[in-house]
């Protein structure tokens, strides 16, 4: 299911050489800024997985507070959620989709996924 959704989206979007095929059903897509998304597919769902930035020392608690009402209801991550990976110190984004959804839908949710790791990006390094 992934690799058709991955090569409609490298087709229409022309970003062949953009993407690196991993195995299993593992993908990585390059996108501007330096935005890699992951992409697996799981026994019953696909998740997007990428690096916002390093948590910075300076307001970590104002920012980790700003993440969690954040991830509250997914009002301010597009239904993905941001987790700390403490032995990285690298915030990430995750997003869930469901296995059999359409390539319209699957292109929808991975432009709204970009958009949420550039967003927190340039929010956290405002706030270091």
């Amino acid at each position: 299911m992934l690799s058709r959704l991955v090569k409609m989206l490298a087709s229409e979007l022309k970003m062949e050489n953009d993407i690196t095929a991993h195995e299993n059903g593992h993908y990585t897509l390059a996108f501007a800024d330096e935005i890699d998304v992951e992409a697996f597919e799981l026994s019953k769902s696909l998740l997007l997985k990428g690096n916002i930035a390093a948590a910075p020392e300076k307001n970590r608690e104002a920012i980790f507070i700003q993440i969690m009402e954040a991830n509250l209801f997914g009002s301010g991550t597009r239904s993905a959620t941001i987790g700390w990976l403490e032995s990285d110190n690298m915030l990430t984004l995750c997003r869930e989709l469901d296995y059999n959804c359409s390539e319209k839908e699957f292109k929808e949710k991975l432009e709204d996924f970009v958009s949420v790791i550039d967003f927190w990006r340039k929010r956290v390094l405002k706030l270091a």
